[in-house]
C-alpha cells in the first residue's frame, strides 16, 4: 500500500513541479507584450490569450500537486476544535463528496475536450484564432490526476480515522 501511495505521490509532486515553470514563461510573455506595446508601439494580438491559456493549465493541473500537501482552502474554525483523529473522519465523509465531485468533472469534461478537438474549436472572436482543444484537454487531465492524489489522501484520513495511526 505504501508503494502505491509513493506513486501516486511522485505523480503529483512531479506534475506540480513541471506545472509550476508555466509562471516563468507566462512572465516572460507578458514582459514581451509589455514591451512590444509600450517602448516600440507594437502590441502583439497573440500574447495576452496565450498567458490566459497558460495561466489555466497552471490553475487546473496544480490541483493534485496543491491536494498532496493538503494546502486546499478549509475552513478550520471549528474544525480544529476536535480531535487529529475526529477530523481523519470527518476528512473521511467529505472525500466521498470530492469523489463526486471529481468524478463527475473527469466525466464531463472529457466529452468537453474531445467536442472540441473533434470541431478544432477556437477562441472566437479573437485575431489569433488560437486553438481551445489543449486548455479544454487539461481540464480532464488535472481531474485524473486530482482523483488519484484524492484515493492517495483518503486512504491516509481512513486509516488514521479507524487505527489512529499514520500512513505515510
Amino acid at each position: 500500500m505504501k508503494k502505491i501511495l509513493a506513486v501516486i505521490d511522485g505523480i503529483s509532486e512531479w506534475s506540480g513541479k513541471i506545472v509550476s515553470f508555466l509562471i516563468v514563461f507566462i512572465t516572460a510573455i507578458l514582459l514581451y507584450e509589455v514591451a512590444m506595446r509600450f517602448v516600440f508601439n507594437a502590441p502583439t494580438n497573440w500574447a495576452h490569450e496565450l498567458t490566459m491559456h497558460m495561466f489555466g493549465f497552471l490553475s487546473v493541473l496544480a490541483g493534485a500537486y496543491v491536494l498532496r500537501y493538503d494546502e486546499h482552502v478549509k475552513i478550520d474554525i471549528i474544525y480544529n476544535l476536535f480531535s487529529p483523529r475526529a477530523r481523519a473522519m470527518i476528512d473521511s465523509f467529505t472525500y466521498l463528496v470530492f469523489f463526486l465531485f471529481v468524478g463527475l468533472l473527469l466525466w464531463h469534461s472529457t466529452a468537453i475536450a474531445m467536442w472540441a478537438i473533434k470541431i478544432g474549436q477556437t477562441v472566437s472572436p479573437s485575431p489569433w484564432g488560437s486553438p481551445l482543444w489543449p486548455t479544454k484537454t487539461a481540464v480532464p487531465v488535472a481531474a485524473l490526476l486530482l482523483l488519484l492524489q484524492g484515493i492517495a489522501q483518503f486512504i491516509r484520513v481512513l486509516t488514521f480515522a479507524i487505527t489512529g495511526k499514520e500512513l505515510k
